[in-house]
């Protein structure tokens, strides 16, 4: 156990790891219950016990062992925290060093704040996946040391969840973005008497986390200096809901926790009564607890292209520096894991049907998309399921993941950097040899490379050394920015390589553009809309 002063905390007890001080389980925020605003917390100077995990946030506890299956590798794991529906809002910060070393010196570090994923609905700053250490220890040894910080934030039933009863006793919507704003507020308060600089805060975000991380282009307050994106950015294939759909959600949800037949007035109290477990164990994964226009924290529903190319309603692009989006060839593997590994059985026959319900008035937008994916029927009536999926998913991964991140990085009026982390995934499971969503932020960390090749190992660390860079105010590459479409880093193989101008890449997207926007095309949004009736069935 190590013990230094903060400034404004007072005497705090942390511990040493991987030759980096660690500070756990901080509480950022007080909420006065689960449904209630978050409130920074403020500290008369009397110290605190930073040497253990805080409790995680409403969810599941097997989440991480959920998560490690999509991975398809494990870690050990620490003992679990506990969940709390109103004490789960804290932080670990990472240093590298001691403590009191890194405070007195001239010069404060830049700052790295990680916002884990889960679909909105699992997660947890304790997750060993997550934790900082060998990635801040990295970081020191290349002579550009730096500070992490990972963040809890409300998920599910409490972080989403709302209703024309909850508003109008003023619980708001969207509370788990809110909470991620509180906590780049406590780091804007507090992080100087850790050692970090409070105006050189880099976001990083993976997957849902992506999306929150996004999100914060809406925000008016000047919360961080650059922004990453991994494998995911607004508005993610079905990530935002119109209120209505929000409210439509919240019937669901109050008839599954057995509270239908709850009065209006009586309603709320019901639900601030409910028991933890509740909140997730009596929850669909068919009920959608996701963020909500609102018209405050996210003030409009966006299409496709106008999240990319808003101005007037997204502040953030005035003091957001750059940003930096990270994809992977197979980040639709999550689709594959969670939404179609039940309906692989003539998967290519029933994506036929789809599609031609959802471009039924675009026969040949449909006849050029099904034989660019070879998924047309002479293309596929003597392939195996799995192949097909392959295709489908190859699909999926252009319109969801590749194309928005290279429509973000164009479009952005400063920096903007486009990074494909294309290192297959080493572990048996039904995606080995493709590079999968969260294998980015998993190889991040290092955490894992003890059970990597030493190629994969050179990979891993080859992109912890570039983020490392990003954070310390290294540009990555060639920009995407203002008009330019650049060239894109491509990790495999142990390191990273510029793609000429992004000239392969460039040219995918190419077609769904002209295929979108030809002059019998559907437009994007139509295209979009091919997936995501597929993917719902």
């Amino acid at each position: 156990m190590v013990s230094f002063a903060h400034p404004i905390i007072g005497q705090i007890a942390g511990r040493e790891v991987d030759a980096c001080t660690q500070f756990l389980g901080v509480k950022y925020a007080a909420l006065r219950n689960r449904f209630a605003h978050a409130e920074l917390v403020r500290y008369d100077g009397s110290g605190i016990d930073a040497t253990r995990f805080g409790p995680q946030v409403v969810s599941p506890e097997q989440g991480v062992d959920m998560e490690f299956g999509l991975i398809q590798q494990f870690l050990p794991k620490p003992d679990f925290p506990g969940i709390s529906d109103v004490n789960g809002l804290n932080l670990n910060i990472t240093i590298p060093g001691r403590a009191n070393t890194i405070v007195t010196q001239r010069n404060l570090l830049p700052v790295l704040v990680f916002i884990h994923g889960g679909g909105f609905g699992i997660g947890g700053n304790w997750w060993p996946q997550y934790d900082f250490a060998r990635l801040v220890k990295l970081s020191s040894d290349l002579g550009k040391p730096m500070i992490g910080v990972n963040i809890n934030y409300r998920l599910g039933v409490p972080g989403f969840l709302t209703s024309p009863e909850l508003r109008a006793a003023g619980y708001k919507a969207n509370n788990s973005l809110r909470d991620q704003r509180v906590a780049l507020r406590w780091i804007q308060d507090n992080i100087f008497g850790f050692g970090g600089d409070p105006d050189n805060v880099t976001v990083l975000g993976e997957s849902a986390g992506a999306v929150s991380t996004g999100y914060l282009l809406l925000s008016d307050e000047k919360l961080a200096k650059r922004l990453v994106c991994l494998g995911g950015c607004p508005p993610l294939l079905g990530s935002v809901l119109p209120l209505e759909v929000a409210d439509h959600a919240a019937q669901s949800a109050v008839a599954a926790l057995g509270l239908k037949y709850a009065s209006p007035s009586e309603l709320v109290d019901r639900l601030l009564d409910v028991p933890v477990q509740d909140l997730f164990a009596k929850m669909s994964p068919a009920i959608p607890l996701l963020p909500t226009v609102d018209g405050d924290v996210i003030s409009k529903q966006f299409s496709y292209h106008s999240f990319a190319e808003e101005t007037t309603q997204m502040p953030g692009r005035q003091w957001i520096e750059s940003i930096l989006m990270v994809y992977s060839e197979l980040d639709a593997s999550i689709m594959g894991s969670m939404n179609l590994s039940h309906r692989s059985e003539g998967i290519a026959a029933k994506f036929r049907e789809s599609a031609a319900k959802s471009l039924d008035d675009f026969p040949e937008a449909l006849a050029s998309l099904l034989d660019h994916y070879s998924l047309s029927l002479a293309a596929t009536d003597r392939i195996e399921d799995n192949a097909a999926l392959l295709r489908i998913l190859a699909l999926i991964n252009d319109v969801t993941f590749f194309l928005p991140a290279i429509n973000m990085a164009t479009k952005y009026p400063k920096d903007s950097f486009v990074m494909a982390f294309n290192e297959p995934n080493p572990w048996d499971g039904p995606f080995k040899g493709h590079a999968t969503h969260i294998l980015d932020v998993a190889f991040l960390f290092q955490n894992f490379n003890g059970r990597l090749s030493q190629i994969q190992r050179d990979t891993a660390v080859a992109f912890g050394t570039d983020i490392i860079g990003y954070v310390s105010g290294e540009n990555p590459g060639k920009a995407f920015g203002r008009g330019d479409k650049g060239a894109i880093g491509i990790y495999a193989n142990g390191k990273r390589q510029d793609a000429a101008d992004g000239q392969e890449l460039n040219a995918r997207r190419a077609f769904l553009h002209d295929l979108a926007h030809g002059e019998k095309g559907p437009g994007l949004d139509k295209v979009v809309r091919v997936v995501s009736e597929f993917l719902v069935g």
